[in-house]
């Protein structure tokens, strides 16, 4: 018998993987990658009655990603 459901698994992952994804918005093609895999994992995790660390992956995943797209806007226009 199982005391965890798999999901769980993953939305540890996925808060792993976007706590990871806040430092590699500073290399944007490294960064853009591992945010969206944060994502993606965060919402295949979501669960209504227990999505704790699945919610942290999804806002640290976007969080990640916005930081990325700025960035890498800024290098485009300054160069």
């Amino acid at each position: 018998m199982k005391m965890y459901k798999e999901t769980d698994q993953y939305g540890v992952v996925s808060a792993v993987v976007g706590s990871i994804g806040m430092l590699a918005w500073l290399i944007p093609l490294i960064g853009i990658f591992i945010t969206i895999f944060a994502i993606l994992v965060g919402f295949y995790a979501y669960d209504p009655d227990d999505n704790g660390f699945a919610i942290a992956g999804i806002t640290l995943g976007v969080m990640g990603l916005l930081l990325t797209i700025i960035r890498s806007g800024m290098v485009y226009y300054y160069g």
